[in-house]
């Protein structure tokens, strides 16, 4: 019987099996950086915070140990970078606007606007209280004594419209169908 702690195991493992384990990591993650920083993560948390108990087969302990922190870090970048993308200052935002592209977006919302009020008055009473309330097509229905069937229609006619009459929703079909393709 071996007078080995449970730490000097996993630890003899590691040492064994580091390229492996990078391997591992890289190939699962696309990236040897990533995966060095992430296989030498996890050999501190083995020296800080070794398992309580022994464990019985090593490289799989240390396989899935990499994967979850690995999966641990890129959830937590992401989180990072929605963060920072939602949370700038308004100089930082307004430093990408110039002032054709403000004069631009002023011109497209005006246009929408005259779209939206040309309008037949049902039509556009239907699309204001689904998009802009976002009120369910259900409840429009109980509110207007129509039926349901009769606000999904009013709602694609109005949708209709608007992708035939707006450029930026043109723009963007043309580019879906590119995209499709």
């Amino acid at each position: 019987m071996s007078k080995t702690s449970p730490n000097e195991e996993l630890m003899t493992a590691l040492t064994l099996h580091y390229d492996s384990l990078v391997e591992y990591i890289r190939l699962r993650f696309n990236g040897k950086h990533f995966a060095r920083d992430l296989v030498h993560d996890v050999c501190i948390q083995i020296l800080e915070k070794p398992p309580p108990e022994k464990v019985a087969l090593p490289l799989a302990f240390l396989r899935k140990m990499s994967f979850n922190r690995a999966i641990d870090r890129i959830r937590a970048e992401r989180t990072r970078s929605l963060y920072v993308l939602t949370h700038q200052s308004p100089e930082e935002g307004m430093d990408s606007w110039d002032g054709a592209r403000a004069v631009e977006f002023e011109q497209h919302v005006h246009a929408l606007l005259a779209i939206i009020e040309a309008l037949p008055a049902r039509q556009r009473q239907v699309f204001l209280l689904h998009r802009i309330h976002g009120m369910p097509q259900r409840e429009i229905a109980d509110e207007l004594d129509i039926s349901l069937n009769m606000v999904t229609q009013h709602f694609g006619r109005a949708m209709a419209a608007i992708m035939l009459r707006w450029e930026p929703a043109r723009r963007l079909v043309r580019q879906q169908k590119q995209v499709k393709t």
